[in-house]
């Protein structure tokens, strides 16, 4: 298939037009560029990205952000950081009464073990029994 000239030479123009289009469009000037390169900077600091990143070389955000909520989680259990109990509230209370729980959870005990023991005595003894045979007249 032949291209005619016109055709040709129109085609070539067109591309040379398109071409100067494209490359005065991204042409920019130093201040512009400046200008640019100032917001890009300011609005890193805002989300706290690139060099602004709240989050150690390495991690990523959400990786970050885990790990803190795991820290303060485990600071609020153990009481430590701003969870921490200061000794002037901390208080200790020393009853001279009696123990009524312990004296319940020892009771409760000793009522197992001598379950438990007379359970022993009569499965041992239920176990040796000797079958009584009659004696024939």
């Amino acid at each position: 298939m032949k291209i005619s000239r016109t055709t040709f030479r129109i085609g070539a123009v067109l591309g040379t037009i398109a071409a100067f289009v494209a490359l005065a469009g991204s042409a920019t000037t130093k201040a512009e560029y400046r200008a640019l390169m100032i917001r890009s900077e300011a609005l890193n600091k805002k989300y706290h990205l690139g060099i602004y990143s709240r989050a150690p070389q390495g991690m990523t955000a959400p990786e970050y952000r885990a790990l803190m909520i795991r820290s303060e989680a485990l600071n609020k259990k153990y009481h430590l950081g701003s969870w921490a109990i200061s000794p002037a509230s901390a208080t200790v209370s020393t009853a001279g009464g009696f123990s009524w729980s312990a004296f319940g959870i020892g009771a409760a005990a000793m009522l197992g073990v001598v379950l438990l023991a007379s359970g022993a005595i009569v499965g041992g003894r239920h176990g040796r029994r000797v079958p009584r045979t009659r004696a024939s007249s």
